[in-house]
This record gives structure tokens, C-alpha cells and sequence, in this order.
């Protein structure tokens, strides 16, 4: 019987059973996957839509006239309140955010920050810590020192914030050195300056100020072709370890031999120096 015949219709029919089953199933696994893939894609559109833009920012640099070095030294604090009953002391470090009057590029662009380390037991801490700060402006800065307890196992709690101003900034000024700053005691912990409060009723020896001591020096002119962001040239945390990426970016390589002792070409282990984590960074 030849195919079509006696069934009313124009095209062959397929007489195998099994196989139009088969086709079937195929035909809704089909669809099921183009509306999996569908959905991934809307899914995919909606969380690129949430998540910021990435890669590089083409948004350009104000063209402003190069600004000053400057160097700011945090030498010490004197008279900071206990903030552990245990120890009658307290672990301190400063969190400094220098800000200018600069144009920012994006309104969520971060401060210049720098943390100082962490002095244990100590109420009268050292730490004697330098920050080079480039193409401050000729209209000077301000810097806001925050004075923190460490406590990992709780919260650190404020001691106290030091304002330091300086409102110009030309080549004949040289900066100041050594200058106490007081601490103010309004966003401070609580907790702590009770601590204090209790121990100034009990002696009058204790104070119930402290200070911040600070030094700035003009370094000149800095050496940039514009002044339109300011910078941290230092003291720059690193640590040297070797990079294989470092060898894959400068096209270094070693020969080896492998298990077999045939000789293959890899790409050389090169070490990540602060220059290259300067240059990465900036």
C-alpha cells in the first residue's frame, strides 16, 4: 500500500509508532528548552540591569593645574580614655579621610583614607606614621582624624574625632610641626569616657581632655601633568610574592622539564615589587 493512500490527507504518513512517540517527546523537550532559555535570559537582563556597569571608567580627569605634596605626620596621642575595664587601657588607632575641594567624578568616588596601626595598651600611643598626599590644591584640606578602641571580639568603640584645617596652601608655606590638636569628646563612646569620668571623681591627676599631635610639611610642587585628583604616593602596603600573571603580562619565560624530562616553556614566576602594586593601584 503505497504511503497516503485511503487517509485523506496530502502528505506520507509515518506508520512506525515508536518513532512518532519518539518525535514527540523531542519536540516538547525542544520547547521546554527554549523556555528555560527564555527565562535565563530575562533573569540574566534583570540582574545586569541591578549590578553596576563594570570595566573601565572612560569618564575623564579634571584639567586642573598640578597641586602640592604633602606630608602628614601622625606622631602620638596623649591622654586617650581606657576603653577595657580589664586592662585600664585601651588598643588605639586612627582612621584619617583627607578631603579637598576638588571635582569628583562620581558623586560615590571614596576619600583619601589611611589607617594607622593598631597600638596596644596604650593611652598614650606612638605611631610616628607618614602619609604623602599628592596635588592637594592650593586651597588646602581638611583632614578628619577618627580615634578608635580595637576590640574584635565586640566593637570598636570611637574615642574621640581631631579636626586639622589648613585653608591655603602656595610655595612659601612650609606647614607646621608637632602642633597639638584636642580631641573632641562629642561622638565618642559613652562607655568609655564614663570609664574616664569615674577615674577624674577618684584622682585629679586624671584629665578629662586629650590631644592629637600632628605634624604637615609642603613637599613643592608635585611633578603631574594635571592636579585634577589627589593622590596617596605613600606609605603604600604591600606584600612580595611571585605572579605568574606578572610573566604572562611581560611575556617572560622559563623553560622546565616535566615528569618525563622533556622540555616545555612556561610562563615565569616574576615577583610583584610596590612599583608594579603602585602602578596596578593608581
Amino acid at each position: 500500500m503505497a504511503h497516503g493512500e485511503g487517509n485523506g490527507s496530502d502528505g506520507p504518513v509515518l506508520q512506525n509508532k515508536p518513532l512518532q512517540q519518539a518525535d514527540k517527546y523531542a519536540t516538547k523537550a525542544v520547547d521546554q528548552s527554549d523556555k528555560l532559555q527564555e527565562k535565563f535570559q530575562k533573569d540574566s537582563a534583570k540582574s545586569e540591569k541591578k549590578e553596576p556597569a563594570g570595566g573601565f571608567d572612560a569618564t575623564p580627569i579634571p584639567q586642573l593645574p598640578p597641586g602640592y605634596t604633602i606630608k602628614i605626620t601622625f606622631h602620638k596621642a596623649e591622654n586617650l580614655p581606657f576603653a577595657d575595664l580589664n586592662t585600664l587601657s585601651s588598643d588605639p588607632y586612627i582612621i584619617a579621610a583627607l578631603k579637598t575641594d576638588l571635582p569628583r567624578r562620581h558623586k560615590q568616588d571614596p576619600e583619601l583614607r589611611l589607617r594607622t596601626p593598631t597600638i596596644h595598651r596604650n593611652t598614650n600611643p606612638e605611631w610616628n606614621v607618614e602619609w604623602i598626599v599628592a596635588n592637594v590644591p592650593a586651597s588646602g584640606f581638611f583632614l578628619k582624624c577618627r580615634l578608635y578602641d580595637e576590640d574584635p571580639s565586640d566593637h570598636d568603640d570611637r574615642l574621640g574625632n581631631a579636626h586639622i584645617t589648613v585653608d591655603h596652601i602656595d610655595d612659601h608655606y612650609k606647614g607646621f610641626s608637632q602642633q597639638r590638636f584636642g580631641i573632641k569628646k562629642r561622638m565618642a563612646s559613652k562607655r568609655a569616657y564614663t570609664f574616664r569620668g569615674c577615674a577624674w571623681l577618684l584622682s585629679k591627676r586624671v584629665k578629662m581632655g586629650g590631644d592629637l599631635i600632628v605634624s604637615v610639611e609642603n613637599l613643592g610642587r608635585t611633578k603631574d601633568e594635571s592636579g585634577g585628583r589627589a593622590y596617596t604616593v605613600g606609605p603604600l602596603p604591600w606584600s612580595q610574592h611571585y605572579s605568574p600573571l606578572i610573566g604572562r603580562l611581560a611575556g617572560t619565560k622559563d623553560t622546565e622539564h616535566d615528569k618525563h624530562g622533556k622540555e616545555v616553556q612556561k610562563y615565569k614566576y616574576v615577583p610583584l615589587y610596590p612599583k608594579m602594586l603602585l602602578l596596578l593601584t593608581r
